[in-house]
């Protein structure tokens, strides 16, 4: 085996999704963020593990308080308000980046046993070795 392949993208990017995903790592009010991260190979020697959820990078990285008002119409109304109004002040969000938090541990963990099996032992450590130095990146899209 030529190191790296295909299959060996997959897996590490699969490792990493399941990182992410992992419990009380990424915020749960629908679970449409939890389901949406995944992994991707793009050659023999890149792997993407992301999501395509609009709201998905206002969660990780965060937004600053902000004033919402109507883009077309005179007031904002929603269901359950008492009466409409001209604009809403948004507290913003806190940040909470999930997919570096994975990537971070990804780099400290051991590597599954079913990679470690496909690539032999020594090549695990290497591997891992690798990881360590290296560090993995979140890049925003």
């Amino acid at each position: 085996m030529t190191l790296p392949d295909r299959r060996l993208m997959q897996m590490l990017a699969e490792h990493l999704r399941e990182i992410a995903q992992r419990q009380g790592n990424i915020p749960w009010r629908t679970g449409n963020l939890y389901k949406s991260i995944i992994a991707r190979v793009i050659s023999d020697s890149e792997a993407t593990v992301g999501t395509n959820v609009l709201y998905a990078r206002a969660v990780h990285d965060g937004r600053p308080p902000m004033v919402i008002k109507p883009a077309r119409k005179k007031a904002l109304y929603w269901k359950g308000a008492a009466h409409p109004v001209k604009a809403v002040k948004h507290p913003g969000i806190k940040p909470n980046p999930y997919l570096a938090r994975a990537a971070e541990r990804f780099t400290r963990e051991p590597l599954p046993p079913d990679i470690r099996a496909y690539v032999g032992e020594e090549m695990a450590r290497a591997l891992e070795a690798h990881f360590k130095s290296l560090g993995l990146e979140v890049r925003r899209r």
